[in-house]
């Protein structure tokens, strides 16, 4: 799977909030987004670094491979 079709995946959550998702720091080894999902009235901040494959460097961030990720918790 790509980046840019893992962010997909974020987005299409029933609860993420709409516009929410941004990268907040990224190198050639791996990214970290965060965004907000909706919980009854109030809003939860996520969190998740992304592994990516260092070999791709010369390709764009949303083109690269996710290698694994796992969320940051608790997200600040």
């Amino acid at each position: 799977m790509t980046v840019s079709e893992f962010l997909i995946t974020i987005e299409s959550d029933q609860s993420y909030v709409n516009h929410s998702l941004y990268l907040k720091s990224s190198d050639n080894y791996g990214c970290v987004y965060k965004w907000l999902i909706k919980s009854n009235d109030i809003a939860i901040r996520k969190e998740i670094f992304v592994e990516l494959n260092p070999q791709e460097s010369e390709l764009n961030l949303e083109d690269k491979t996710v290698v694994s990720y796992i969320e940051v918790y608790p997200a600040q």
